[in-house]
């Protein structure tokens, strides 16, 4: 259920993830948009000053941010229109422009007034000495590229086509994983709806057959300690607690559920679970050592959920212990709390799988065989009520050596 509450969170991200990854490409191709025309800029001025300062026999260009200028020192025409008419000096624009790489067509105008701001719109000077009528002095020529945009466009189009597949590719691949998630999370909600519906239909069931087993040894003395009625006692009971784990943990994970906590002596609480196990613990021939631990040590918690989970830790190490279970329970100042050690010398737990066992419905096993009955939600139960107050449980195990668990709660 944790993933369900995620899930909303990781939509809105991987949208806000394109959206951004869209704006940079978009201002990306912008910039490369503009140093590529700064770069045209740059060799069409360069090849127009180029060509006037040879032409000219030995113009001084200069260039300013707005437009290029190449004052001529000696005339070689007589008019602007002569100049803007002559073969020779078209071929060595033409040289010019191709040295630079700008193989576009262009046209030559003249004005004895300059343009402003003329390179940001496709139109490039320079100052020639020429007159235009009588009274000028100067005049300005200008160069012209009508298929400019085209050839910019042109020059980014791999660019250009290679943003947009990457952006679709990126789209299509997080909308995929979107789709998928909203699955799993129609499947998940599902799932636990299916869990939850049958555990309360077990329930009720379960109830009834637990009380009529005792109705049962009341009415027939002779079946109170028939060897058939304790099994159905002893296995509604094992159901009920496996139905009751179920609907805590769903609960739990709703987030609908709040422990009623209180001040507990840990050693007493220790105790009490030893105590209640004590049929159990002697049935299996273990033997179970409980260190003594401070009266000092008291934790804050809830006393039903508390003894589940060390409930749950010693009848794990039951379970799965050896010929001659041996289970030593320890407690140890740590940090600002307390850990709890449930020590036992059973079959042990393969590392690869240690990190599983605290998920619901896994368990250490070969494949999917398990010696042990159970439905994998018994260790999962001890996390989400450790983490409920506050602490975390782990595990050290090796094959045939025995596990450790650990329960770390804080002090008050």
């Amino acid at each position: 259920m944790k993933l369900l509450r995620q899930i909303p969170l990781l939509l809105i991200a991987s949208t806000l993830a394109v959206i951004g990854l869209v704006v940079f490409q978009f201002k990306w191709m912008r910039h490369s948009r503009e140093l590529s025309e700064e770069i045209f800029n740059q060799r069409v001025c360069m090849a127009v000053c180029a060509t006037v300062e040879d032409y000219g026999g030995g113009m001084l260009c200069t260039k300013t941010a707005a437009q290029p200028s190449c004052h001529a020192g000696v005339a070689v025409a007589n008019s602007a229109a002569e100049l803007a008419s002559d073969t020779a000096f078209h071929n060595s624009l033409r040289q010019s422009l191709d040295f630079y790489q700008i193989g576009l067509d262009y046209s030559l105008s003249f004005s004895a007034d300059s343009v402003q701001e003329s390179c940001s719109k496709g139109i490039y000077q320079c100052q020639v000495p020429l007159p235009v009528d009588s009274t000028a002095q100067t005049a300005f020529m200008q160069v012209n590229f009508p298929d400019r945009q085209s050839f910019m466009l042109e020059k980014m189009h791999f660019m250009v086509t290679a943003t947009i597949l990457i952006l679709l590719f990126t789209a299509a691949v997080l909308l995929f994983a979107n789709w998928s998630l909203l699955k799993q999370k129609r499947l998940l909600e599902t799932n636990m709806d299916f869990f939850n519906n049958m555990a309360h239909e077990f329930r009720t069931p379960l109830t009834n057959v637990g009380l009529a087993v005792n109705m049962l040894g009341k009415k027939h003395q002779e079946l109170k300690d028939n060897p058939f009625v304790d099994v159905v006692r002893r296995e509604n009971a094992r159901l009920q607690a496996q139905v009751e784990r179920v609907l805590h943990l769903a609960r739990v994970e709703n987030g609908d559920y709040s422990l009623q906590k209180e001040r507990l002596n840990l050693k007493s609480l220790l105790a009490s679970v030893c105590h209640d196990m004590a049929m159990q613990i002697e049935r299996s021939g273990a033997t179970v050592s409980l260190d003594e631990a401070p009266d000092s040590y008291e934790v804050y918690g809830d006393r039903l959920h508390l003894s589940n989970v060390f409930r749950n830790l010693l009848d794990n190490a039951l379970k799965y212990a050896c010929d001659k279970p041996h289970i030593r329970i320890s407690a140890q100042e740590h940090r600002r709390g307390i850990l709890i050690q449930v020590q036992d010398n059973g079959v042990g737990i393969p590392a690869s799988q240690c990190g599983l066992i605290f998920e619901k419905f896994q368990r250490a096993g070969q494949g999917d065989l398990h010696e042990q009955k159970g439905f994998g939600l018994g260790l999962a139960y001890v996390k989400s009520m450790v983490e409920l107050h506050k602490g975390f449980v782990r595990v050290f195990s090796e094959v045939n050596k025995g596990s450790r668990f650990e329960v770390y709660l804080p002090f008050i």
